[in-house]
């Protein structure tokens, strides 16, 4: 983990090579894009601000026989040291895109940082609220709450890791939220440098962050496979979809005219 944020930072330091040919820009789709973010975060918020916890009787009804075979494993799965690390892999990756501000500040090209940082900003609202609606809808209950290996008073007392948050296993907000991160800054960092061996390494270091996280989680007992799974492609769409949406692009149909001739070019790719 220190490695891949020492490569980051490494990265982001040298980043002014790039700012002359800086990818992205605000554009009028952003008073669409922004106030949609912002309106899926709070109604999200204000959703999520129900008790989904479960009372002795119903977890004493609960028979993970009931849940499907590719998800029964999880009900098996208890641990809080891997919760503590889903944490710290998950902020870890939150955060990693405001190294971008380093080299922002100090060259202090300010519209680039404004630029990133709505984008940054859409991505996480975007997909915090579109996880918690789902949530909050599908009040799914979480694996270790089926794990007979605890009495029903322990797994009562469980609750409290996660209060109230019982029933909102589906989907994983660590897992959207962490490959939300990873892939906004592989996907920004390749379209400011390209396709190099650099691009490849936040690739590859942020996505394995990211699936680590996702594990931690399943391992952790408070999600099911499924759960981390949508949540990565959900968060992956997400942090795709923005930058691309932001990315300017120049004519790629362009005309040359000469006495008694005109040429038409179209740029590919």
């Amino acid at each position: 983990m220190r490695l891949i944020l020492l490569s980051i930072l490494f990265i982001s330091l040298n980043i002014s090579k790039a700012q002359s040919s800086f990818p992205y820009k605000i554009t009028k789709k952003d008073w669409l894009i922004a106030p949609i973010s912002a309106a899926t975060l709070i109604t999200g918020q204000l959703l999520g601000k129900k008790d989904f916890n479960l009372n002795v009787e119903e977890i004493q009804d609960l028979n993970r026989q009931t849940i499907n075979a590719f998800d029964r494993g999880a009900t098996y799965n208890w641990s809080t040291s891997a919760q503590q690390f889903s944490d710290i892999t998950e902020q870890t990756l939150r955060f990693a895109p405001l190294l971008y501000m380093i080299p922002i500040v100090k060259n202090k090209t300010w519209n680039n940082g404004v630029a990133l940082g709505l984008m940054y900003a859409e991505v996480l609202m975007l997909n915090t609220g579109i996880t918690g609606i789902t949530k909050s809808l599908t009040k799914r209950i979480r694996p270790y709450l089926y794990n007979s290996s605890f009495t029903v008073e322990e797994r009562f007392d469980f609750q409290g890791e996660e209060a109230p948050e019982a029933k909102t296993s589906f989907f994983s907000g660590h897992s959207s939220t962490a490959f939300a991160s990873a892939v906004f800054l592989s996907k920004t960092f390749t379209d400011i440098y390209g396709k190099t061996t650099l691009s490849k390494v936040i690739w590859v270091g942020s996505l394995s962050l990211a699936t680590a996280t996702a594990i931690a989680r399943f391992e952790a007992g408070v999600h099911f496979p499924t759960d981390v799974l949508a949540g990565a492609v959900v968060g992956s769409v997400i942090g795709y979809l923005i930058p691309v949406l932001h990315k300017s692009t120049k004519d790629k149909l362009s005309f040359s005219v000469f006495p008694n001739q005109i040429y038409v070019t179209y740029k590919l790719g």
